[in-house]
């Protein structure tokens, strides 16, 4: 009896490029949310009102600008946050309930980097005279998602068919660091060691790792194209188009995010022996 090939399984992995939205990037300019964000939260006034990292900013400062003799120096002006084009990669698998339509679960990562400027106003104390000098802000976090998802193939004569995709899914963000970078040097503005602690450079802390991000969900649509090589094997270029709540503290809004890969894809005959 001849096997039924419209029906089965197809596995597939998956590598592109995500792009987060700058809202939840504005998590790591350190401005909690004096309601919903933790004491552990990115917070630029733990680095800035730490009287022993003050005294460590202006050495370096100094150093590394001609001896300028900084007196003091205050927050002038933190920028808006961005992420940088990410990467992602996945894996997953579908079923085929006919050549045209399956359902698949995937599970996607995305690993992620902020960027951003915090302007320090420096006093300067030979001449009584103030600058405006740039800094760094930089933050990282993995976000894990895990995707259920329905595909429909457009049949078409030729070995190109174009697709559309529709999933929904939990995410779970993890939040890596948050770092203010002053001439080469980085400064967390993430509490690692308890509430109400102010770190003294000459002494040893014990870390209490507090859990940063947390569960969200979202939904996607997406567009394609299905370039096949031959009845199991594919290439799918895909652009998905992503409405998700991301779990940072204060900036959780449902925000629109993309994500644009190229899929390799095999389908379960691929893996038969042949008899």
């Amino acid at each position: 009896m001849k096997r039924d090939t419209s029906k089965g399984f197809d596995f597939f992995i998956n590598a592109g490029m995500y792009v987060g939205h700058s809202k939840n990037a504005n998590y790591y300019r350190g401005v909690p949310d004096p309601l919903k964000s933790d004491y552990a939260d990115p917070d630029i006034m733990y680095v800035l009102r730490n009287p022993f990292w003050r005294i460590e900013i202006l050495n370096l400062i100094d150093r590394h600008n001609n001896h300028v003799v900084a007196d003091t120096f205050w927050l002038e002006e933190l920028s808006g946050m961005r992420y940088t084009t990410n990467l992602s990669f996945g894996i997953g698998a579908r079923y085929r309930f006919t050549k045209n339509l399956s359902i698949g679960l995937v599970v996607t990562q995305a690993r992620m980097t902020a960027h951003g400027t915090a302007n320090l106003g420096i006093k300067i104390m030979e001449v009584n005279s103030a600058n405006v000098m740039p800094y760094n802000l930089l933050g990282k976090e993995r976000r894990n998602f895990f995707e259920l998802s329905i595909n429909y193939i457009f049949p078409t004569q030729g070995m190109v068919s174009p697709f559309l995709e529709a999933d929904m899914h939990v995410s779970n963000t993890k939040v890596i660091s948050s770092e203010l970078i002053v001439e080469g040097r980085p400064f967390s503005l993430i509490n690692w060691y308890g509430k109400g602690v102010i770190v003294d450079p000459g002494l040893s802390y014990l870390k209490e790792n507090p859990r940063l991000g947390g569960v969200g969900y979202g939904f996607s649509a997406a567009v394609g194209l299905r370039i096949s090589f031959n009845k199991w094997a594919a290439i799918e270029p895909v652009a998905q188009f992503r409405l998700e709540k991301i779990n940072l503290a204060g900036y959780n809004d449902m925000t629109l995010n993309y994500n644009f890969m190229i899929r390799l894809v095999l389908g379960d005959g691929f893996f038969a022996k042949k008899r």
